[in-house]
């Protein structure tokens, strides 16, 4: 794979054009097959779950009625999967154009999230059978939060973020196919009709249904400890989410650079770490402020696991916020990468001890997950970065310089001399890209 890149008028660093597929790597390698391992057995446990019930195979109990599946992979992971709505907000609303080649990359990981999420959801509810009982509306129970929490991921992954992912397959069609253009063609254009619909919907659902999952604790009053018992709990969810996403998706895109040798745009990263630090410390400064408010602060300073468990986060979110801000300065990639891990191990912590580590539903109430919990999570997880894995190989999702492309144009012009690269190449993140004439 070639590393030769185009660079920015007056300045050495590469800048990110379009995104380019991971070309001349094959999908299947031992980590993928090992993922694939994982996957499977999820899937003959998750079976086996329909099959006994809840109680022979988690850990959950009349006091804990939420197991792993609801407070990790539903909770913190459409954290990290809320990147197209917190880069998206960024990029279109505030007008932070620089973080447009990171779309794609917050729209796949999102989808993922979401789905995983959702699925696992399915396996804790349980009864699959039952699901025809969404299509009565009249039987809802429109009062319930989790039902709009359930409702609208649901529709955000079926329509917003199934739709926007979208472009990188229609892409690929019509380079691979030349009976099918015409076809692509025309559900481009009517994909393209139905976009400011999907954008709003976009902006809107995952707002209420992370603000929704906050509301959920709201409920469940004094058995949350008062250090994150608070009204503002919707709001921190949600603030808590858009540092979190925006930590998945520049550090995904990161390590993806690291791992298949692609140059890092730093202007690009440069204005995402920023926007990240400067969301961290607005969030450390509402909670703290509604501690103080509260006079909920003293708790944080007694001995207690309470307190170790918010020190703890308030540590890895502040001190990852501090090396994002300081890698604007040292022009480290190291360091801005291990500020988007720790904050965001930070935000993980945060968004699960509301649910799990803070939530003291009756005195020696107690809950851990049982071995088939963690083996189900862990294989819906690897479901989703397997799929992330032969995405990225298989569509334009990475962003690149516009020299990737050519490079792969010519990698695959005696391979597969029938696929057409001709019809991109005029477009780019930053205005238009002509190409060589050897092109």
């Amino acid at each position: 794979m070639s590393t030769t890149v185009i660079k920015l008028p007056g300045t050495t660093r590469p800048r990110w054009e379009r995104a380019v597929p991971v070309y001349g790597v094959s999908v299947v390698n031992p980590f993928f097959i090992g993922l694939i391992v994982m996957a499977l057995l999820a899937l003959v446990l998750t079976t086996y779950r329909e099959i006994v019930g809840l109680g022979p195979v988690s850990g959950m109990n009349d006091m804990f009625g939420w197991g792993i599946w609801k407070t990790f992979n539903v909770v913190v992971l459409t954290a990290w999967g809320s990147g197209a709505f917190a880069v998206g907000t960024a990029a279109w609303v505030f007008g932070r154009k620089r973080l447009f080649p990171l779309m794609r990359m917050a729209l796949l990981t999102s989808m993922l999230a979401y789905a995983c999420g959702l699925c696992l959801l399915g396996v804790d509810v349980g009864r699959p059978w039952n699901f025809y009982w969404v299509f009565f509306p009249w039987n809802w129970n429109v009062h319930s939060p989790m039902a709009e929490v359930a409702i609208c991921m649901s529709v955000y992954a079926a329509i917003p973020l199934f739709l926007e992912n979208i472009p990188p397959v229609l892409e690929r069609l019509w380079h691979f196919d030349v009976r099918l253009q015409p076809i692509v063609e025309k559900l481009e254009h009517i994909l393209h009709k139905f976009f400011p619909l999907i954008i709003a919907a976009a902006y809107l659902l995952p707002a209420m249904h992370q603000s929704s999952l906050g509301a959920l604790m709201l409920l469940a009053g004094q058995r949350v400890h008062p250090l994150w018992q608070t009204p503002f709990l919707p709001l921190l969810y949600v603030g808590a989410a858009a540092f979190m996403s925006f930590g998945c998706v520049a550090g995904t895109t990161m390590l993806c650079c690291l791992v298949w040798k692609r140059p890092m745009d730093r202007e690009v990263l440069d204005e995402a770490a920023r926007i990240t630090a400067w969301l961290i410390a607005g969030w450390l400064a509402l909670r703290t402020l509604d501690l103080l408010f509260r006079g909920a602060l003293i708790t944080a300073f007694r001995f207690n696991r309470y307190a170790g468990i918010f020190w703890i986060e308030t540590f890895l979110i502040g001190y990852g916020g501090w090396l994002l801000y300081r890698s604007l300065k040292d022009r480290q990639p190291r360091t801005m990468f291990l500020g988007y891990t720790i904050s965001s191990i930070g935000g993980m912590l945060y968004r699960f001890s509301p649910t799990t580590l803070a939530y003291m539903p009756g005195p020696k109430a107690m809950y851990f997950p049982s071995t088939i919990e963690l083996l189900i999570a862990i294989g819906f997880v690897s479901i989703g970065i397997a799929a992330f894995l032969l995405m990225v190989k298989l569509f334009a999702i990475l962003p690149a310089p516009a020299q990737e492309w050519r490079d792969m144009a010519h990698y695959f012009k005696f391979r597969k001399p029938y696929i057409s690269w001709t019809r991109y190449f005029n477009f780019g993140f930053f205005g238009d890209i002509e190409p060589k004439e050897s092109d």
